[in-house]
């Protein structure tokens, strides 16, 4: 449901309305393109076409080219540009300015201690609500429905985040995107690999990458979101005190526009229900020091 409203808003079908807190966008030459491009890649992905997300994101984006040279404005959402479809040029040298730029030890200072905690607690409980999203999708998991290589995969992230702090950019942890391509079939860590070494010349050429407007990708967003919904009817619905706590996680995750925020509430919800009602051997003492962890973190 957040992967496909992201989807939805970034191609303005979906707005901000005072009246009703989000609502419905104008139909317009943009909102028709993106619904057409949506209905291009449902058709291919229902045929069972190979690489169907990246071709409906090609045909969506030959179908913008025209607007704003030959009818429509995107201006509105293009940063005051009329046309969608703009082209930069080719080559811009990367900013490498903030490579090993840091005070690690100006870091330290116990003032910093809260920010540093939230860091770790939005950064850890994102990545763990993500791996067990993907692991969702791509069906692997181990005999207890529990996402397999779970240690190993946490291992990896942070190193990667480590790194990435080094260097200078935003936290290179996982995403959950990463859906889009277990879709059409990576499930291995080559996948991971290949995808990693072709953003590598997009280090220099990535005026490239603005060819491609946003309401090109938004129909593999929504598709994406379709792929990632069926778990849900692996939930006890019958059973309510499971229910409940499932359900406030999946509407507040969209909602509050945070994978973190769905996962917090969820699981408290899900712990003071077994409490007050006598389930109290069904919380795990783990996830007390989590729920301790998550009320910390709302304090500091």
């Amino acid at each position: 449901m957040f992967i496909a409203l992201n989807g939805f808003v970034e191609a303005k079908f979906i707005v901000p309305n005072p009246d009703t807190i989000i609502g419905l966008g104008s139909i317009n030459p943009i909102t028709l393109t993106f619904l057409s491009g949506l209905l291009i890649t449902s058709v291919l992905i229902v045929k069972k076409v190979k690489s169907a997300l990246i071709i409906g994101i090609f045909i969506t984006t030959l179908l913008s080219i025209p607007i704003g040279r030959l009818y429509g404005d995107a201006s509105a959402i293009n940063n005051g540009i009329p046309t969608l479809v703009t082209w930069n040029g080719c080559f811009s040298a990367p900013d490498f300015s903030l490579l090993f730029s840091l005070d690690l030890l100006g870091s330290l200072k116990l003032s910093f201690i809260p920010t540093i905690f939230a860091f770790l607690f939005v950064d850890l409980i994102d990545s763990l609500s993500t791996f067990i999203g993907i692991a969702e999708a791509s069906g692997m998991k181990d005999e207890n429905g529990e996402p397999r290589n779970m240690k190993q995969s946490l291992i990896v992230d942070s190193i990667s985040t480590l790194i990435s702090g080094l260097f200078g950019t935003s936290s290179g942890s996982s995403y959950i995107e990463s859906a889009a391509g277990i879709a059409q079939g990576g499930k291995t860590g080559l996948t991971a690999v290949i995808a990693g070494l072709l953003f590598l010349p997009f280090m220099f050429l990535s005026p490239l990458i603005s060819i491609i407007p946003s309401i090109a990708t938004a129909p593999a967003l929504v598709i994406v979101g379709v792929f990632m919904i069926s778990p849900i009817a692996n939930i006890k619905w019958k059973k309510l005190d499971d229910a409940i706590p499932a359900f406030i996680t999946i509407m507040m995750i969209p909602l509050a526009f945070s994978i973190t925020q769905g996962i917090i509430w969820g699981l408290l919800s899900w712990t003071l229900i077994k409490l007050f009602t006598g389930k109290y051997r069904e919380i795990h003492p783990v996830l007390l020091v989590i729920d301790f962890l998550i009320i910390l973190n709302m304090i500091l």
